[in-house]
């Protein structure tokens, strides 16, 4: 028999609705949607600075924002979690600048993106052609592909390792469909709808962060450095609200 309890369970609440139960106080609302978020979160930051101390304080802020500011929440201009990694991202370019800290090794170093390095063509080789600083970008500009790199690394890592391995193949070495059947040795169908499932599930997750005409390009950049599993879990919430 339904008593209809189950429509007052916030765990089956969509975000909008979860949003407006925090905005209204409601402590259990909060703890699922940080439950829900707060790894793709934490997972991206890390990514981004190389710390997991100051992601993890990061993720807190960007948290601590959302029970605060949930009444500014409006889903209609993208998912909860969108505006979580906009907060994020905003506190974690911040933190690298006011605590001058160096992102760790899988982070691009923020201060080294230029032109003027090492070498004899003044270039970086520890990092990545596409995020390297030239006259016509600006650190803005180095700072946003290197936090849609850390989103889509994170949107990879998500998938299922079947679909995972496609798009890694695919984005991340530049194989053709027939190319990736037979490296794995799957037909040609089992490769295509593997790769429509690992999209839509990316498109489901980053629709917002990454614009679909440039969804092809954003996972090069994203998996261009992605060479295993890696997988980050959040820490649990230690906050008080």
């Amino acid at each position: 028999m339904n008593d209809g309890s189950s429509r007052d369970d916030p765990r089956t609440f969509d975000d909008a609705r979860l949003a407006a139960r925090i905005a209204s106080g409601d402590e259990a609302a909060f703890v699922i949607a940080y439950d829900r978020h707060a790894g793709f979160v934490f997972g991206s930051v890390v990514r981004f600075v190389g710390d997991r101390e100051v992601a993890a304080e990061v993720v807190q802020d960007a948290f601590m924002a959302l029970w605060r500011r949930a009444a500014q929440f409006d889903h209609r201009s993208g998912s909860l979690l969108t505006w979580l990694l906009a907060i994020a991202r905003h506190r974690a370019i911040d933190r690298l600048r006011a605590e001058g800290r160096r992102p760790g090794r899988d982070a691009v170093h923020l201060d080294a993106l230029t032109t003027d390095g090492p070498g004899s063509n003044g270039t970086r080789p520890d990092v990545p052609p596409e995020l390297i600083a030239g006259p016509a970008t600006d650190p803005g500009t180095v700072a946003s592909r290197r936090w849609l790199q850390a989103v889509v690394r994170t949107g990879i890592s998500e998938l299922p390792e079947l679909e995972r391995q496609v798009i890694l193949l695919g984005y991340g070495q530049d194989l053709s469909q027939s190319q990736i059947a037979e490296r794995l040795e799957w037909p040609i169908g089992t490769v295509k709808s593997r790769t429509r499932r690992a999209m839509a599930q990316l498109r489901s997750r980053l629709g917002a962060t990454v614009d679909a005409d440039d969804m092809p390009a954003a996972f090069a950049v994203g998996v261009a450095t992605e060479t295993a599993d890696d997988l980050v879990d959040a820490p649990a919430w230690g906050g008080d609200r």
